[in-house]
């Protein structure tokens, strides 16, 4: 079977309330409009195509969400068997999405035991093993977004939500391919309770984040809940709906000293269309 080729080449749309309230040119990568609705379908179809060359017969990944929903639509599209493995304390709503794909779904204590119980069946039952760190493919596939900004403008700031590291080096990946200079900025929240997506910076990625954030002369900020909701609220005056984890790169333009002459891309990472009552709550929650 042919790979399909449907996501990427996602909309990058001036934020004009954004761009109001912190007095420069605020831009939106919406990888909201990727097939599941985020940035993380980009990562499966590159793990797809190397499955496929190599006949893997099924595929495992450790997630909070958005990765294993696309990893497990991917695989059901392909006719591959996706094991997913999730801490006990993934929301309903997101259990729900995951579901509706017929994976083989263990639960585990917390998102830490479930990548080392992923990593442990991966190895003991032949399957692919899906996790940041493990698999190249992931950050060859976010490359693209950097690929496809670059075209576009120059760039001040380019803020990546950010847990595992995954998807800011592979941005900064696509943007050195492009001869781009930019800073690079990592939206992080250690402690959440309304962007599950990042929640605990877990650095999975550890030594390629560390790599882009000193080559880009970047910076990691931390956001709060607060900050979070606040802007989830003001995409939403831009006519974006999206979940906490996206919502955050808008949050830490904040922490970052603009001008007037800055040109900021946020990665708008992921739809919060699939997630109503995570939604209900940062849209409603009062600073």
């Amino acid at each position: 079977m042919i790979p399909i080729q449907s996501a990427g080449k996602t909309p990058l749309r001036i934020l004009n309330n954004c761009s109001e309230k912190f007095k420069c040119r605020v831009f939106g990568k919406l990888e909201t409009c990727n097939p599941t609705g985020s940035h993380k379908d980009r990562e499966s179809e590159e793990i797809m195509k190397y499955a496929l060359q190599e006949n893997a017969h099924g595929l495992a990944i450790a997630s909070t969400g958005n990765a294993a929903i696309s990893l497990a639509a991917y695989s059901y599209i392909y006719g591959l068997k996706c094991h997913v493995f999730l801490p006990k304390t993934i929301a309903a709503e997101r259990m729900a999405q995951i579901q509706s794909y017929n994976p083989v779904i263990s639960i585990s204590e917390t998102y830490d035991t479930a990548i080392a119980e992923c990593e442990a069946a991966a190895e003991r039952s032949g399957l692919l093993n899906c996790n940041p760190g493990s698999r190249a493919e992931k950050a060859q596939g976010d490359s693209s977004i950097g690929v496809e900004i670059a075209k576009k403008r120059r760039w001040s700031y380019v803020v990546c939500p950010t847990n595992n590291g995954t998807l800011l080096a592979g941005v900064w990946m696509g943007l050195k391919r492009t001869h781009v200079k930019t800073r690079m900025v990592a939206s992080t929240a250690k402690q959440t309770k309304v962007a599950e997506g990042i929640a605990g910076f877990h650095r999975f990625e550890r030594q390629a984040l560390d790599a882009a954030i000193k080559e880009s002369n970047g910076v990691i900020v931390e956001v709060q809940d607060d900050e979070i909701s606040d802007a989830a609220q003001l995409l939403a005056s831009d006519g974006l709906i999206v979940e906490g984890a996206a919502a955050a790169a808008v949050a830490a333009l904040g922490h970052l000293g603009l001008s007037r002459k800055s040109m900021v891309c946020c990665i708008i990472t992921g739809t919060g269309l699939k997630f109503p009552e995570s939604v209900r709550n940062l849209l409603t929650r009062k600073s």
